[in-house]
């Protein structure tokens, strides 16, 4: 049975694309009941899956009245909780934004929505994120710190956005195929990158 419900509305930004296999590294502890939303112009997941030739509605088929999220999922293997892939043909920014501030109260049986946003892409998005309760980093070890990444920082800070209550960690993970040596003079360098922002230690 559907319910109108305040939904908690989670915000994950993340560094490469592998990282919708590595979301175990997220920090988030069950994925019950969750639905993973890909937020982006044009997808940047539908590679990983065979999946950019496919016209879909994504998160946008929620501006049609009648849209409900359970419409829009796909199910992918190692992947925890049914995915909503970006639109394509492509949406606009603003129309996104508009389908991210209806999640909270969409009528659904899933309990709440995890936002998956490329760094890259994520000042499209930002007045999308006053509706967000919880903000997290997924970043990938072999993934050097980007101006992108401090400028997310920047973002989120001079919003007031991060508290916390909103601010769920800076996780890092190493992807098997994507090796890397120096793991220790990385994380370093990530430390260094967040001296200026302590809301989000490493």
């Amino acid at each position: 049975m559907t319910q109108l419900t305040n939904r908690p509305v989670h915000c994950l930004f993340y560094s490469h694309v592998w990282a919708i296999h590595m979301l175990k590294y997220a920090g988030i502890s069950n994925f019950e009941k969750q639905v993973l939303i890909e937020v982006a112009i044009s997808s940047n997941f539908a590679p990983v899956f065979g999946e950019q030739g496919k016209a879909r509605y994504g998160l946008a088929g929620l501006l049609r009245l009648a849209g409900k999220l359970e419409q829009f999922t796909q199910t992918f293997k190692y992947v925890p909780a049914p995915l909503i892939l970006a639109p394509k043909p492509e949406v606009s920014a603003p129309a996104l934004c508009s389908a991210v501030n209806l999640l909270s109260v969409s009528p659904s049986d899933f309990e709440g929505a995890i936002l998956l946003i490329h760094v890259d892409d994520a000042p499209l998005f930002v007045s999308a994120y006053q509706t967000v309760s919880k903000f997290s980093i997924l970043w990938d070890l072999a993934d050097a710190p980007t101006p992108a990444l401090v400028k997310l920082a920047e973002t989120l800070t001079a919003n007031s956005f991060l508290n916390k209550e909103t601010w769920a960690g800076f996780h890092l993970y190493k992807h098997p195929n994507r090796p890397i040596s120096n793991v220790e003079s990385r994380r370093d360098l990530f430390q260094q990158t967040f001296q200026s922002f302590p809301e989000l230690a490493v």
